[in-house]
């Protein structure tokens, strides 16, 4: 009988090592999985805190280049404007000719 209550003996010394192996395997899995958690977090901060800064850059050279956009179309508005003036004069002038011929 002594070699069946060994064997008994060595089954639950066996039972305990795995439940041992599977609870060490638990942990390992959590840390693990913790760990990825943690990476991951950390890795989409960074990405947001890069698409935040692209997307400043981004916005920063639209304005620069609207900026631009308006000097230009300013000067050409007042370029037009003062052709604009200068044949009103020219008409105003002539029109004045016209009604002193007829006047006189």
């Amino acid at each position: 009988m002594a070699s069946i209550s060994d064997a008994i003996g060595v089954i639950r010394q066996a039972e305990s090592d795995a439940d041992s192996i599977v609870e060490e395997a638990n942990k390992k899995s959590t840390e693990m999985i913790q760990e990825a958690r943690a990476k991951v977090d950390s890795e989409i901060e960074a990405a947001k805190l890069e698409a935040q800064d692209q997307a400043k850059h981004m916005l920063l050279a639209k304005e620069e280049e609207a900026g631009k956009e308006a000097v230009i179309i300013t000067n050409q508005s007042e370029s037009n404007i003062k052709e604009s003036l200068r044949g009103s004069e020219n008409n105003v002038d002539a029109a004045a000719d016209v009604i002193i011929e007829t006047v006189l």
